[in-house]
Parts: structure tokens; C-alpha cells; sequence
């Protein structure tokens, strides 16, 4: 099932010697292998900043659907199903406090009044908080208004303790540990809220029993009289410790989300040095076979004269040529001789040639002349390009700056509706067959596996043509394909030029084709530094049913024009939220 296929075709490289320009007119060598596989069909109030997504079926391509589980997306998202995790922690340790806290109390020498106002407040806590720890089950239901109501209860129900045990002995530590939880939490106001009414809270009864409104009736409390000042210099302290609690949770907090961005961004890093291993291996594959004199240097071929070879792949040889009358300079590809007696790479062979022979667009590599079906060595004569593939530039660059990438969108964009208007879905659209030439125009490479709206589908038999990577859902199905494939193509190319990462990733081949027809890849944004607007539009664009993507190429590259620039219409990003909803971008690996 990973063997390599006919879109892997002719590749150009340098010559030895020869200045740093790459010249082309043929699909270059791609980085992953093109399939084609003959059974693809058994391929196998706010809530707080919480993602969900169901998790996808783990063998047939239209399966039901798991529960949900959180996806992490960013540190801040990571520290937030941490957070909960957290304070359902906290509520059990408060309930073991508290049931001690009771227990004690018939054993401690206290007023009546104050034992009843420490057991009524301890049963009310852990009333309360049950209902918010088994409502916690669900992420979605743990916001903001929750969290505050929570904090409030038990920042009055710990000040009752402090009261009963002493409000000058170490009762106060159980608030100073509960701000220090408070100061982790993602809610800012809330916990600047919850420090207020602490220090409030202390320095109101601190006040009261320095003025000797009423003795500390704290079991615990200093039963000799302390002066004025003593009593203030211990309110103090007290509340000092109170203000470093909450002080050094956020400084913990902000720690954590550093260290998570840190790692965060290791991984990407990792993840885009992969991507442009596997590009670089590629090209020094290329740069190993070709340049010199092939079998057919100097020999005439039609009306053209061959001479080194530009470029070699699993169909075909591509050598420099130039035209025996006008010295048209021209590139011409070659079915390899093994190939010869196989009816169906001849067939595809000429249907390359069909393709682009009847395409007239500057954003597609012009065909010059073509052989008929019976010529003894079948060929393609192509207009003969100067300039470097996308992939090439992938390698040396990592991304595409934003203005690059919309212009690539725009012309790859006019060639593929150019291409869909005459009933031709190229199949195959990927880094290595954009080629930018050197006025800056870019242009379609390789139709060797496109597929024409006149086709039986004789030549794939139901089968997976394509590359996996940059491959749309019903192609990877065996499914047939119209324009909407090749726009989902030149979506997946985009996020590679915006992420510096391939869009799926996989151990071996189902995997990958799995994944392509399951799962959305990470949120972009994720990755790279993007507008959200962005991360909308290529939701559309790489929607697994053809029928909610964008209808053209032109009007995916408007869209992301307008995305880039902060301007997408809101039906859009109506139409993005609710496709996410179905399929949610997936955790960043």
C-alpha cells in the first residue's frame, strides 16, 4: 500500500556546476510517496477557555461517535483542565478538614454559640461543595460565577474557623492556603475578588478585637491580656502572610504556562525539523539522479531534440530539450521503457497529456506538443521553466511569509478552477508540483493523475491516487473527487506553508489515510503565531464533506485574504464554529 505511484514523476535538479537556478516543466520528486491502493475503501454564563471533541471511531471510516474528552491546545488550556482537576482536589481535602474540624469541636473547651456556629458552618461548606464537585464532572460547567460562589463559601466558612480556634494562633493558615489556590487560578478577578474580601474579612475582626469590642473566644486564643500594639503587629503578619499566599499561586501559575509554552513550542520545533528532514532527503535523492546524459541525450523525439536529463520518476524521464526548426527551448517527458507494456500507465500517460493540452491558463505548465497513441516512445513536450518548486522554498525558508502564501493561493487558486471549469481535478496538488518560476508566476505541475470528467474510473478501479499528507477525505475513500478535492489540497499545502508541518502525520500509511478521513489536524493557531480569523478559514477549507468547503479556489484565497487581514465575514466564522463543532481541531503532538 506504500508504493510509490504515478504522480511520482519526473524531478529537475541542478546541473553539476551550473549557476543556482532550478529549471523545470515536470512534477518533481515528492517528499512522501503518491498511492495507489486498489481497497482504500476499508482504510483503515462562560464556561472557562475548555475545548471538547468526540473521539473518532477506531476502525470504520463512518462510525459513532466516543464521549468527549479535553483538547489542549494551548498552556492556558493545559493549566485550565489542570485547574479542575485541582479544585476538586482542594474540595476533598476540605471535606477531611472539615469532618475534623467537627469532630473536634465536642472535645475542645469553647461557648456554646461558637461550637454551633463551627459545625452549621463546616456542614454548609461541604453541602456546598458537593454540588459543585459532582457538577465539575463536566469541564464545560466549570466557570467562573461557579468557581467565585465556591471561593466566596469557603473564604467565610475558614474566617468561622479562624474565629473559633484563635484569629492570633496559626488558624489563619487555612486562608493563607486556600489564596494560594485561588492565585492559580485562570480567573484573575475572581481571585483578586477573593483576596479582598480575606483581608477584609481578618482586618475587620482583627479591628474589633483590638478595640475590645469582645474577647477572642478562639479555644486556641492567648488567655493573658496582649496590649494594642501586640494585636496589631500579629494582624499584620497575618495579613502579609495572606497577601504572599495569593502572591506566590500566581507567580506559580505564571511559571507553569511558561514552562508549558516552552515545551510547547520544543515540540513544534521538533515537529517542523521532521517535516524538513524528510523535504531534504527528498531533494538529495533528486540531486543524486539526474544532470547528466540519459538514455535518449542527443536523440530526436518528435520535433525535439533531447539532451541531459532533468529529471527521473516512478513514470517517466524528463530531459532538456529545444525544437529542431526553432530552437524553442522546451523540457520533454518520457514513459519509461518498462512501463511501456502496461495499458494502464500508457493510459494515464496520455490522459497527462490530455489534461494539460486542454488547459489554457498562465498557472499551469503549458503542454507544446504530444505523442500520438501508437508512437513507439510515447512523450510530452512542456514549455520549459526556470525558477524552484514550493517545496524547495519550504526547505531553505521553513514557512511562507503571510504576502507570499496568499499570492501562491491566488495563482495555484486560478489554475484549479481553471482546471475544474474544464472538468479536470488534478489529484496530486502538493509542494512539489507548485513551481514558481522566475517572474514570480506560479504554475500547476504534473497531471499524470488527474482525472477527467469524461473517466470510467477504469484506470483506478476505486482505488487511492494521491499523496496522503495533502490528500481530501473522499479521494483517501476511493471515493470520486471534482474541484473541491484539489481546494482541499491547496489547504493542506497552505497550513504546511503556515505551520512548517505536515497537516497528518502517521506511522505507517492507514494511519495517515485514517486520520485524513477522521480527524482535523491541530488548530494552526496552535502552532504558529495566527490570526483566529485564519484558523476559521482553513476549518472551512479542509472540511471532510466536499459540500462544506469553499465552493472555488478564488473563494478560498478571498477568504483568507480577508482572514489575514482581520476581516472575515461572520457568516464565515458561523460556518467554521459549527463545522469545529462536528470535527474539533485536534491536540497539537
Amino acid at each position: 500500500m506504500g508504493t510509490k505511484g504515478d504522480s511520482d514523476v519526473a524531478t529537475v535538479a541542478e546541473r553539476p556546476g551550473a549557476k543556482q537556478e532550478h529549471e523545470a516543466s515536470v512534477p518533481r520528486l515528492p517528499s512522501e510517496p503518491t498511492l495507489t491502493v486498489a481497497d482504500a475503501g476499508t482504510v483503515v454564563d462562560r464556561p472557562f477557555a475548555t475545548a471538547t471533541r468526540p473521539a473518532t471511531a477506531p476502525t470504520t471510516i463512518e462510525g459513532p461517535e466516543s464521549p468527549t474528552v479535553s483538547t489542549i491546545t494551548t498552556a492556558a488550556d493545559a493549566l485550565h483542565d489542570e485547574e479542575i482537576e485541582r479544585t476538586r482536589l482542594f474540595i476533598r481535602v476540605g471535606w477531611a478538614i472539615s469532618v475534623a474540624s467537627i469532630g473536634v469541636v465536642a472535645l475542645l473547651p469553647s461557648p456554646r454559640p461558637m461550637q454551633i456556629a463551627q459545625v452549621a458552618a463546616m456542614l454548609f461548606g461541604i453541602a456546598v461543595s458537593s454540588v459543585f464537585y459532582r457538577r465539575w464532572r463536566d469541564p464545560a460547567k466549570f466557570t467562573e460565577r461557579a468557581l467565585f460562589t465556591l471561593a466566596i463559601v469557603c473564604a467565610v466558612n475558614a474566617h468561622v474557623a479562624v474565629l473559633y480556634f484563635g484569629a492570633l494562633t496559626m488558624a489563619p493558615a487555612i486562608v493563607l492556603i486556600g489564596l494560594h489556590f485561588i492565585g492559580r487560578t485562570e480567573s484573575v478577578r475572581t481571585a483578586k475578588i477573593i483576596l479582598a474580601a480575606c483581608l477584609v474579612m481578618y482586618a475587620l475582626l482583627a479591628a474589633l478585637l483590638t478595640a475590645g469590642v469582645f474577647r477572642d473566644p478562639g479555644v486556641f486564643a492567648a488567655r493573658h491580656e496582649l496590649s494594642a500594639s501586640t494585636q496589631l503587629i500579629g494582624a499584620a503578619f497575618v495579613l502579609g502572610a495572606y497577601v504572599l499566599g495569593y502572591i506566590t499561586g500566581v507567580m506559580f501559575r505564571r511559571a507553569s504556562l511558561v514552562a508549558i509554552d516552552e515545551l510547547a513550542h520544543a515540540t513544534r520545533v521538533t515537529s517542523q525539523r521532521e517535516a524538513l528532514m524528510a523535504e531534504l532527503r527528498a531533494d538529495l535523492e533528486r540531486a543524486l539522479r539526474v544532470g547528466g546524459p540519459g538514455r535518449y541525450t542527443n536523440q530526436r523525439i518528435g520535433l525535439f531534440k533531447l539532451g541531459i536529463v532533468l529529471g527521473r520518476g516512478a513514470m517517466g524521464e524528463v530531459y532538456e530539450a529545444s525544437h529542431v526548426a526553432s530552437g524553442q527551448a522546451a523540457a520533454v517527458k518520457l514513459l519509461r521503457r518498462e512501463l511501456l507494456s502496461d495499458a494502464t500507465h500508457l493510459a494515464r500517460f496520455m490522459r497527462e497529456a490530455k489534461a494539460g493540452g486542454s488547459l489554457e491558463s498562465e498557472h499551469v505548465a503549458r503542454v507544446l506538443e504530444a505523442s500520438s497513441p501508437d508512437e513507439p516512445v510515447p512523450y510530452i513536450a512542456m514549455e520549459r521553466l526556470h525558477g524552484i518548486t514550493l517545496a524547495e522554498i519550504l526547505r531553505r525558508e521553513s514557512r511562507l511569509a503571510p504576502h507570499a502564501l496568499l499570492e501562491l493561493v491566488k495563482q495555484a487558486g486560478e489554475g484549479i478552477d481553471a482546471a475544474a471549469a474544464a472538468g479536470i481535478v488534478h489529484r496530486d496538488l502538493k509542494p512539489q508540483n507548485l513551481f514558481r518560476t522566475e517572474k514570480g508566476i506560479w504554475k500547476i505541475l504534473d497531471f499524470g493523475v488527474a482525472t477527467l470528467s469524461e473517466d470510467s474510473g477504469a484506470l483506478t478501479q476505486g482505488g487511492v491516487i494521491g499523496t496522503p499528507s495533502y490528500m481530501a477525505p473522499e479521494q483517501a475513500q476511493g471515493k470520486r473527487v471534482d474541484g473541491r478535492a484539489d481546494i482541499y489540497a491547496l489547504a493542506a499545502v497552505t497550513f504546511r506553508c503556515l505551520t512548517a508541518r505536515y497537516p497528518f502525520s502517521g506511522t505507517d500509511t492507514p494511519t495517515l489515510l485514517y486520520a485524513v478521513v477522521h480527524k482535523m489536524p491541530p488548530r494552526p493557531s496552535s502552532i504558529a503565531e495566527l490570526p483566529s480569523d485564519v484558523d476559521a478559514c482553513l476549518a472551512i477549507a479542509l472540511a471532510k464533506d466536499p459540500e462544506d468547503r469553499f465552493a472555488s479556489a478564488a473563494a478560498f484565497s478571498r477568504a483568507l485574504t480577508a482572514a489575514f487581514a482581520g476581516a472575515l465575514e461572520p457568516a464565515l466564522k458561523r460556518r467554521a464554529a459549527a463545522l469545529l463543532r462536528r470535527h474539533p481541531w485536534e491536540e497539537p503532538s
